[in-house]
């Protein structure tokens, strides 16, 4: 037997052991394999109008949009920038994904930094709000602490006065924060991302706001969740496709 056919007849073996795993596992393995890969980074846009809706009547934003900065992270240990917004997002925060109101504020030199960041979802995934399938896999990931920073393995949501998964913080007290505070959780240290928060006052009266982020740690966890293998234990679905916890 010629050479090329030996190659085309082990491509066509590998194709349909590959589609049997895929149809045997059950879509379980698709919804890992995209949280895995959403997990690979982030990114966002933001606005902020001159008059806000609100609850009972519109409010007027003022002179100058709250939003304004610059912010680099290259890691948790290093930090650059000062950046101050409260925007209406349309965000990809890792494999949590939606419209929010964001608000945050953050400055960092080198290791020390302060984040403050407080989210009300308006139309999110189950990782972005709670009370749904997946409050098992949050007390998972909140349970599963850095043994040397005592930070959670992963924090999607920012809740009003930033109680988040253990973390209970006065929004009212600008304190320099260093490690081992991680806004994003332990394994998602490795984060490199830029922020961009302008105002607009002369014309537009408007705010606007960019993120964008890439963690290439992830990338090596997606390629094992293609092999079934969950390294860092935050896959969320069994084969079936049932919640795992």
């Amino acid at each position: 037997m010629s050479a090329s056919r030996r190659i085309l007849r082990t491509g066509l073996l590998l194709s349909v052991l590959i589609g049997l795993v895929l149809a045997t596992t059950g879509c379980g393995y698709l919804k890992n394999l995209r949280d895995d890969a959403m997990d690979c980074g982030t990114l966002a846009v933001g606005y902020v109008p001159p008059v806000a809706p609100g609850d009972e009547e519109v409010k007027a934003i003022g002179l100058l949009p709250p939003a304004l900065g610059a912010y680099v992270e290259v890691t948790e240990f290093l930090h650059l920038g000062a950046l101050f917004k409260a925007t209406g997002d349309l965000e990809w925060d890792r494999r949590g994904a939606g419209a929010t109101i964001d608000v945050r504020r953050k400055i960092g030199i080198g290791p020390l930094h302060d984040v403050f960041i407080e989210q009300e979802p308006i139309v999110a995934n189950a990782y972005k709000t709670r009370d749904n399938e997946l409050d098992g896999w949050r007390e998972h990931m909140a349970a599963m602490k850095d043994p040397v920073f005592g930070s959670p393995a992963k924090v999607l949501i920012y809740e009003s006065q930033n109680k988040t998964l253990g973390y209970e913080i006065d929004p009212d007290a600008f304190v320099w924060r260093s490690l081992p505070w991680m806004s994003r959780g332990w394994q998602d240290w490795e984060m490199v991302s830029v922020e961009f928060a302008i105002p607009e006052p002369f014309i537009l009266h408007s705010g606007f706001y960019f993120r964008a982020g890439f963690d290439l740690s992830q990338v090596v966890d997606l390629a094992l969740s293609a092999l079934c293998l969950d390294l860092y234990s935050d896959a969320a679905y069994n084969f079936a496709g049932e919640p795992k916890r």
